[in-house]
């Protein structure tokens, strides 16, 4: 085993002590619970790893005696700037939204039980009543060790256990404060330290090959004007016009399709350029919504950076030519921009370069080749196979990514599995533990449990292993929801429609976050990496892991009538039943205000109603424009546009009050005539004008109205 290897892991597991001695209630540091973790608990796990491992691990409060040991304490250094010192037990993991600035919530203190990561309600969103003891953490330190025991029983540890690790990590760390010596701190969780460590430590050591440039960066890294790291963004760009240009037969699979498709080029593309660098999966900090993240060391990622973004959009445009793009730049990263508050500004100078990149879509093919792509005749790209991706989506359990030589050559007529394994990445999905043959020409294999964290249950590693290849385990967050008909058939969009209450129409929803730019680089107070790890991996728990929980209950509790087509990022697309998206709308809001601890960060979004038959690239513009009519309401935004008319959520809630009043008038035992409605729409309409006669023949419809139903006085 190679010392980067060893430096990945050493990085990954310094801190893992913090856990293990919050567990065990002692005073003994946790640097040596962290090196009794990796010489004792799972000693023959770790043995093959050597003394240079638990070294690294044990001294990384120290002056270290070598290099790898000099590093893991200057990526850790740089992860977290804040200062550590005695552990305050009772400390939970405090949102990060909570202390985003205009938050006003100073009365309550927010919090998070550690446990392990779901998601549901309770562990998604904060509570202002937290209370934590020693037997949470010993309680979830057992379901730990016991998992980490099934993953590494009988194997001693190799690179290909390093994603298994880090998926562990990611359960049972998240929920938990890296820091509890000062509150303050407290606002950053475990995995987001460590995970951000280790990408820190893939890097410095690929740039920084002495001892003495080390030792000066850890004594003076706040000064430093030395390029370190590479902040990486790619964003693919026309996802919206490639997700609805779908024709009406067979809409809800090819919809899904596509979606799903979107979500694993993205990870394909990103995991891609993690290959060509040689990095971990720690080094990607967020492949999420359409766009990723990646912390490269400095010098090699300059070197092969243009190469990788020419390769990349090569294989796009022989894959999808205009349709598909990926925008890819990049920032340099110094150690003084690891520091408080600049690494935010990193954040939003990659993003700013990403966009200004986008004047210059396809610039790096060169005029000679452009000119021969744009006028050379391609072949037929119809059949992609997105239908079947999206039938097969709806019982999917696992997913196997099996990693292979990424092809060179794009076929003449691709589909959605040919066109991500131009990246490298041959995809199966599965309802059972049939593992299926893997490929050929393959080394290693992710699998990955969908929609859920128990990505060690029913026997996994037993049954997905492959002779000859190595093999990692981990979860996606994101699943689909898909509606089913009595019969447990796939709803389709006719059937989601006639289970609307009223007219048998369908609607879309969409919904995104007011001003998400500043929430990262203005609103994030001392923005370290590891903040900022910590607030994107929040989003993408709400967005990815609770809203698709908060929809399928829905359908379980009311009726089969919501589709959720993605939600990723900040945003979320959702069809359904008319009926419903008010109700649902009016939900995700509720639970995200609670999950921000606020109106600080704010929501808007838009609801499209139409027949049926409608067709859904259009439905899609109606919905993208009811969103941007309720962000275009005033400064603040925060608002939702719902049959045609924008409104602030608070007004909608008084609609939404009034909409009660409406049914219960018409639905009771004495109801009103129904042409009431049309009568009031007549009015609203001419009350727009400047005729007073209006005024006065509406209050005369309104006395007739009386005198022929009192029982309903006090609604007319």
């Amino acid at each position: 085993m190679n010392t980067q290897d060893l430096l990945h892991l050493a990085a990954l597991l310094h801190d893992i002590g913090k856990f293990r001695k919050r567990a065990s209630n002692d005073n003994i540091p946790h640097p040596e619970h962290s090196y009794t973790f990796v010489n004792e608990d799972f000693s023959d796990f770790f043995s093959e790893c050597g003394d240079a491992l638990k070294n690294a691990i044990r001294n990384h409060h120290t002056n270290g005696e070598n290099l790898m040991e000099k590093l893991v304490i200057l990526a850790d250094k740089l992860s977290a700037t804040e200062s550590e010192g005695e552990e305050q037990e009772a400390t939970p993991l405090v949102p990060i939204l909570s202390r985003l600035k205009d938050a006003k919530n100073t009365d309550k203190t927010y919090g998070y039980i550690p446990t392990a990561l779901s998601f549901d309600r309770d562990t998604v969103i904060p509570t202002d009543s937290v209370e934590i003891n020693q037997n949470a953490y010993e309680t979830l330190w057992n379901k730990f060790t016991k998992e980490f025991s099934i993953a590494t029983k009988d194997k001693h540890y190799s690179p290909a256990h390093y994603q298994t690790i880090v998926a562990l990590l990611h359960k049972y760390t998240s929920r938990m404060p890296s820091e509890t010596a000062n509150p303050a701190d407290a606002d950053i969780s475990l995995y987001d330290h460590l995970r951000t460590a280790a990408a820190i430590a893939a890097c410095v050591s690929r740039v920084l090959t002495d001892e003495k440039d080390v030792d000066e960066l850890i004594a003076n890294s706040k000064e430093s004007d030395r390029n370190i790291c590479m902040l990486i963004k790619g964003d693919i760009s026309g996802i919206q016009s490639f997700l609805y240009q779908i024709l009406s037969d067979g809409a809800a699979r090819r919809l899904r399709g596509r979606s799903f498709y979107l979500q694993l080029l993205t990870e394909a593309i990103a995991h891609w350029v993690l290959k060509q660098l040689d990095l971990p999966i720690t080094n990607l900090l967020l492949a999420s919504g359409g766009h990723f993240f990646i912390l490269a060391p400095y010098t090699e990622a300059k070197d092969k950076f243009d190469r990788i973004r020419r390769q990349i959009s090569e294989k796009l445009w022989d894959l999808h030519q205009n349709d598909l793009y990926c925008i890819l730049d990049y920032a340099d990263v110094k150690a003084s921009d690891f520091t408080t508050q600049n690494f935010a500004n990193k954040w939003g100078e990659v993003s700013e370069n990403v966009h200004q990149r986008k004047h210059k879509k396809w610039s790096e093919l060169g005029n000679k080749d452009m000119f021969k792509n744009l006028f050379e005749p391609h072949g037929d790209k119809a059949a992609w196979d997105f239908r079947e991706l999206g039938k097969d989506l709806r019982n999917a359990k696992y997913l196997i990514a099996f990693e292979v030589p990424d092809e060179v050559h794009i076929p003449a007529k691709p589909n959605w599995h040919t066109a991500i394994k131009s990246f490298g990445w041959d995809i199966r999905i599965r309802e059972t533990d049939d593992k299926s043959n893997k490929p050929d020409q393959c080394e290693h294999a992710a699998v990955y449990r969908i929609g859920k964290t128990d990505f060690l249950a029913d026997n996994i590693g037993q049954n997905f292993q492959w002779d000859g290849i190595s093999t990692s385990y981990d979860f996606r967050i994101f699943r689909p929801v898909i509606a089913h008909t009595d019969d447990d058939e796939t709803a389709d969009y006719s059937t989601i429609a006639d289970a609307s209450d009223g007219v048998p129409w369908l609607g879309t929803l969409r919904m995104d976050i007011d001003n998400l730019g500043t929430v990262f680089t203005e609103k994030l107070q001392n923005a370290t990496i590891s903040r900022l790890a910590t607030l994107s991996e929040s989003m993408r728990l709400f967005f990815e892991g609770y809203v698709p929980e908060l929809c399928d209950n829905y359908n379980k509790n009311k009726a089969q009538i919501l589709e959720l087509i993605y939600a990723g990022g900040d945003d979320l697309f959702l069809v359904g039943g008319w009926s419903a998206l008010p109700i649902v709308a009016e939900q995700i809001r509720s639970n995200f205000r609670q999950f921000v601890t606020g109106d600080h960060v704010t929501l808007s979004g838009g609801i499209a109603i139409e027949h049926q038959k409608f067709p859904l690239y259009q439905f899609a513009a109606l919905s993208s424009e009811a969103e941007g009519a309720a962000k275009g309401i005033d400064d603040d935004k925060n608002a939702i546009t719902f049959l045609r008319k924008p409104m602030k959520w608070e007004d909608f809630a008084e609609v939404y009050e009034w909409h009660h009043k409406f049914v219960d008038a018409f639905t009771g035992d004495k109801p009103l005539p129904h042409d009431i409605l049309t009568r009031l729409g007549h009015i609203y309409s001419e009350g727009e004008q400047t005729d007073h006669q209006t005024v006065w023949r509406s209050l005369y419809y309104f006395y007739q109205l009386l005198e022929r139903n009192k029982s309903q006085s006090q609604f007319i």
